[in-house]
């Protein structure tokens, strides 16, 4: 499989706050198709900076050879991209949703916490670390299933000629699955979903998807809130009515690519958010208020649309 080297970009989509750490795209084994997640601890110190968390990372550690994680998550809910390659983050395991997986096939992420029952994880963190590991899982197209603790991939006691085990994260891993589920519409209850077919199940995935987190933005940098993107596009009505009052051929020409540019906009948001978001309003309301926004040139607008 080819570099993670899109890490970045999808945190960042989904509205975390990501570093980049020097050396990243360029740094790690080579991997396999990734087919899960394993989340970790650090069990570092409650005094440890992120600079002294990510120099473990970056130098290893007694028992794990560098790079150890290909992501990083800050106490503060910060991303750091450490990798984009293979990374020394577990053993191949012998439990949970990964087990007989290793390194080669699964993104290891290394949260700032002591691994302490002493220690909570802030709401903070622990929200960022749900949204960061739902856009990863999305971006993979693997099943929250695959999501594990370390301490669900090597828990004690371990077999025959194993002594590593582990007991991170300190969160419990069911309700975490759960909560990342919800972050990318995986709906999992009622005998509605459960009938489903597999398109009916992407498209309330999708719908969910981009209510949380919005729609691709028109400038192309990451995703924007469906309010800014209603904004662009009224915007963009204003513009085109401005334009049919001096319109040539030229003119018309360009109107027509930017039609066809809104339509694309449209058409990148599944039907059901569109319905969901104007459910309150009839066609006629919808009507009167574009006649406000257009005043005058509402008629010479609505030829154009009509005859291109």
């Amino acid at each position: 499989m080819a570099r993670l080297l899109w890490l970045a970009q999808v945190l960042r989509e989904a509205g975390l706050t990501v570093r980049e750490v020097p050396g990243w795209k360029t740094r790690g084994g080579s991997l396999g198709t990734i087919r899960g997640i394993t989340c970790h601890a650090t069990a570092g110190s409650r005094s440890a900076t992120d600079a002294d968390e990510i120099h473990t990372l970056l130098h290893g550690s007694a028992t794990a050879p560098p790079p150890i994680a290909q992501l990083y998550l800050s106490r503060t809910g910060q991303w750091h991209v450490i990798a984009s390659g293979k990374c020394n983050h577990n053993r191949v395991g012998w439990a949970g949703p990964n087990k007989g997986l290793g390194n080669s096939v699964l993104l290891g992420i290394e949260a700032q916490h002591s691994n302490r029952d002493s220690e909570p994880w802030t709401e903070q963190q622990y929200t960022s670390y749900v949204r960061g590991v739902a856009a990863l899982a999305r971006r993979l197209d693997i099943p929250v299933s695959r999501i594990a603790g370390h301490k669900e991939h090597q828990p004690a006691p371990p077999p025959r000629g194993q002594r590593s085990t582990k007991t991170d994260p300190t969160f419990p891993m069911a309700r975490f699955r759960d909560d990342v589920a919800r972050a990318i519409g995986g709906a999992t209850f009622g005998k509605d979903v459960e009938d489903m077919t597999p398109e009916q199940a992407k498209q309330l995935r999708d719908s969910h998807f981009v209510l949380a987190q919005g729609v691709p933005s028109p400038t192309g940098a990451g995703r924007v809130p469906l309010h800014v993107w209603a904004s662009w596009m009224t915007g963009a009505v204003k513009a085109l009515a401005t334009a049919v009052s001096h319109i040539d051929e030229e003119t018309r020409k360009q109107l027509q690519k930017d039609l066809e540019a809104i339509s694309q906009q449209i058409d990148g948001v599944p039907g059901e958010v569109l319905a969901a978001v104007g459910a309150a309003e009839t066609p006629e309301q919808i009507a009167a208020r574009l006649r406000e926004v257009l005043g005058e040139r509402a008629a010479e607008v609505g030829a154009l649309l009509v005859d291109g």
